[in-house]
């Protein structure tokens, strides 16, 4: 079982090998409304193996949102008719606008109902520049609120819990790194790699999270299924380069590596900053 964001929705599925894995993850989602989900699933008797559970920074961050969940979820009863839920005038304009090449979104969903990034225009190239800069508000941390992943997690004592951060830009992690919560955040996250069996963090400074191709990413946020493919490779391998590994040491050991890739990423960004601008080659993609 998979719990996510939209970010979470590009995991191949398909990919883990010796389960049944079924893709939970909604657009916009919060910790609050997956445990919704999972306890619903539990009362109806669902007991997975495995657990993928993505850690949602926002989650963590400013106001808390109240959790959007369908009435059926929070009452325990029976969902309504799928023709209800999905035979409506705003799906037939999505998929008809899709079909042709006029997407209203970013992402799609396939013919084998994999998720998709849409091709961009060069315009819309992520091209991310310095000087970084610390990240707008709300930058206010609620570590407290981590608590709620590891309840998630207990949702299903028995399953095998992997926990991860998505990849995410360098240039973003660089400027959320520059503002008084980041602390705080670190603690966060080492309070819920705790609780899971393994907590892989993909979002520190990487050949992948330093990279503009519109192959790899359109928002330096979602990620192509090619990408998501060697992130779900290395869940399950729980071994990777291409991510810091919360159980390798401990948690103050792990933050201080973290702020090193950090420091490293800043010091280089601002160094190619000085230096006289050539003629910019095609980033080539990662994949």
């Amino acid at each position: 079982m998979v719990s996510g964001t939209s970010r979470a929705t590009l995991l191949p599925e398909n990919e883990v090998r010796g389960y049944r894995c079924y893709n939970l993850a909604v657009s916009d989602g919060q910790v609050g409304e997956w445990l919704y989900y999972a306890e619903y699933l539990r009362q109806r008797g669902f007991a997975p193996k495995l657990m993928l559970v993505e850690l949602k920074r926002n989650d963590l961050l400013g106001p808390a949102p109240q959790p959007e969940v369908p009435d059926f979820v929070r009452s325990g009863s029976s969902p309504p008719s799928i023709l209800i839920s999905y035979l409506s005038l705003d799906a037939l304009d999505f998929s008809i606008r899709t079909l042709r090449g006029e997407a209203p979104h970013h992402r799609y969903y396939d013919a084998e109902f994999g998720a998709q990034l849409e091709k961009r225009s060069k315009r819309h190239y992520y091209n991310p520049a310095g000087p970084i800069k610390p990240m707008e508000p709300p930058t206010d941390m609620h570590p407290e609120r981590a608590e709620q992943y590891v309840a998630l997690r207990q949702k299903f004592p028995m399953a095998r819990a992997v926990g991860f951060v998505p990849p995410e830009s360098a240039w973003r992690i660089a400027a959320y790194s520059l503002t008084d919560g980041f602390g705080d955040y670190l603690d966060a996250v080492a309070r819920v790699a705790a609780a899971y069996d393994v907590f892989l963090d993909f979002s520190i400074p990487t050949a992948l999270t330093q990279s503009k191709s519109p192959n790899d990413t359109y928002d330096g946020l979602h990620y192509s299924r090619g990408v998501n493919s060697r992130v779900l490779a290395a869940l399950l391998a729980d071994k990777t380069d291409l991510a810091l590994d919360w159980h390798a040491e401990d948690a103050a050991a792990v933050s201080a590596r973290y702020r090193s890739l950090l420091a490293d990423f800043l010091t280089t960004t601002a160094q190619a900053e000085a230096t006289p601008a050539k003629k910019e080659k095609s980033a080539p993609d990662t994949n």
